[in-house]
């Protein structure tokens, strides 16, 4: 039986979106624990953010909660089916409301086209290293769309796409000022704040 995969408390009001758990996330209950979440954490160490509380900083999900097995193919994951995201929606929409995130981000073709619905007609080259908006509700929202970091795909093998990448990792290092705790030392990986301050005291 698939075990569904997520991580965060309600006060994460950081939020990774991405396309299904693999199959270390799957044997193991942690979010991006495989290759992946390597690469993963080492674009967000560019941004500042520390890869020791990469865990503990955001809140983790993604369309489908549970690992979709392996490709036909036999190379890398299976993609989940539309089906199989419309049924799992309703906890993705649920988590927004629990979480509502001041920050997402958006791993891949699918997470972005549902996270962003309007930007469908734009390509992943037009997408990534823009700061997007997205009204979930409460407000304004900033999105960052970053490509999926399998090693699967091919579309980080081209340089100008990885120029791309870190394109959004300076976008996301301007966005961390406002959302994580400021450090003495600017340089320093930031530490994200597990709560927000309540309307009354903003």
């Amino acid at each position: 039986m698939a075990n569904p995969i997520f991580r965060g408390r309600a006060g994460n009001r950081n939020l990774i979106v991405g396309q299904a758990p693999g199959p270390r996330a799957h044997l193991s209950g942690v979010p991006w624990s495989g290759a992946s979440g390597t690469l993963l954490r080492k674009w967000f160490a560019t941004a500042g953010f520390d890869p020791e509380r990469f865990l503990d900083d955001w809140y983790f999900t993604s369309l489908t909660k549970c690992f979709p097995g392996k490709a036909i193919s036999g190379s890398g994951d299976r993609v989940p089916s539309a089906r199989e995201r419309a049924l799992c929606r309703s906890h993705l929409d649920a988590e927004i409301r629990l979480v509502q995130p001041r920050l997402v981000v958006a791993l891949g073709r699918l997470a972005i086209d549902a996270i962003l619905p309007e930007a469908k007609s734009l390509t992943l080259k037009g997408l990534v290293g823009s700061i997007q908006t997205v009204d979930l509700g409460y407000g304004p929202v900033p999105v960052i769309p970053l490509p999926h970091p399998s090693g699967v795909g091919r579309w980080l093998n081209a340089p100008a796409n990885r120029a791309l990448v870190e394109r959004a990792m300076v976008q996301l290092k301007h966005l961390r000022q406002d959302i994580c705790e400021p450090t003495v030392d600017p340089a320093a990986p930031v530490r994200c704040m597990a709560a927000w301050p309540t309307a009354s005291q903003e």
